[in-house]
């Protein structure tokens, strides 16, 4: 049996499952706060469940930790160092044959998904068309630069409720305005599906917007579709990224009265759906992409009017 290091079985892992860069990222950062906690010389094979226990003790919220992580943000962490030990336990890389993380998830309070209001969608577009109109009045750049692209941006995630990763992962050709589809490609995806989803009739004009400049711009096939950096007088990267478009939306939610993200605009979407009197689930998870029923189904919440309704009724029934 042999006895690696944290970092070797992040790698022989990785190479065995053939992990997407962004995913060996994630692995290699939760196990960095993981040693982080212990000592720095320490490796797998030395760690017991008391010595987690007592990790998550100390870095989950509590009363007498309130600056600490969310129980969410735990079992993400203990997620994926349960797969690694798992890993490396099976094919004997670790000297130990009990996990430690096994079983140390926290059970999670249900909340209802953090959504957005329709004033504030409303608000977060009169700021774009006031950027988008500032910027073609004075030939200079708004703080939203530039306002066309991040309005396109904005309206593809309220339409399609698409991840982010997703969204940054769309190529020109996979957009086809004339059969009104475009692909959310595996490799974006949580599950690493792929699948085509269809271009609603309110985003066509913008997704139209998008393909012509970046017709004019030259873009090739396999360029990055959604890509700042090809329109704008101020950024400079290659490719678009995670970091800007947070950054853009970081923006707008100063200017739109709560908290924006793409994120909020999918629970916002899932939700509308759940609560659609002749909801489809199956139609929905398909939209949504999700791999588990479940998923979809933690959008369904109450409807209070409803609830009252039925109780009034019965109370009239019983006079």
């Amino acid at each position: 049996m042999n006895d690696v290091s944290f970092l070797e079985l992040v790698s022989r892992y990785s190479a065995d499952r053939h992990l997407r860069p962004k995913s060996v990222s994630t692995y290699t950062g939760v196990v960095r706060l993981f040693r982080r906690y212990l000592e720095a010389d320490a490796y797998p094979s030395m760690v017991t469940r008391d010595m987690v226990v007592t990790w998550r003790e100390s870095i989950v919220r509590s009363a007498s930790n309130p600056e600490g992580i969310a129980e969410s943000s735990w079992n993400n962490y203990a997620r994926h160092l349960k797969a690694l030990y798992r890993f490396g336990i099976k094919y004997q890389l670790i000297a130990i044959t009990s996990n430690p993380f096994e079983e140390v998830s926290l059970k999670l309070p249900r909340k209802p998904k953090k959504t957005l209001t329709t004033s504030q969608v409303k608000t977060a577009r009169e700021a774009l068309k006031i950027c988008r109109r500032y910027e073609s009045d004075y030939n200079e750049p708004s703080v939203m630069h530039p306002a066309w692209f991040w309005q396109v941006v904005m309206e593809t995630f309220y339409y399609t409720g698409i991840r982010l990763n997703q969204l940054l992962c769309i190529k020109v050709a996979e957009i086809n305005l004339r059969e009104r589809v475009f692909v959310a490609s595996a490799e974006g995806s949580k599950n690493n599906n792929e699948m085509s989803l269809p271009i609603p009739a309110p985003l066509y004009p913008y997704m139209s917007e998008l393909l012509v400049a970046a017709h004019h711009a030259g873009f090739r096939k396999g360029d990055q579709l959604y890509n700042v950096n090809r329109f704008s007088e101020r950024h400079r990267r290659s490719e678009m990224d995670t970091w800007q478009v947070e950054g853009f939306f970081k923006k707008l939610s100063q200017y739109s009265g709560g908290k924006i993200t793409p994120h909020r605009f999918r629970h916002t979407l899932a939700t509308e759906m759940m609560q659609n009197p002749e909801k489809n689930i199956h139609m929905a998870r398909d939209i949504l992409n999700h791999k588990d029923l479940r998923s979809t189904l933690e959008y369904v919440h109450p409807d209070v009017e409803a609830m009252r309704d039925f109780l009034d009724q019965r109370r009239s029934a019983d006079m």
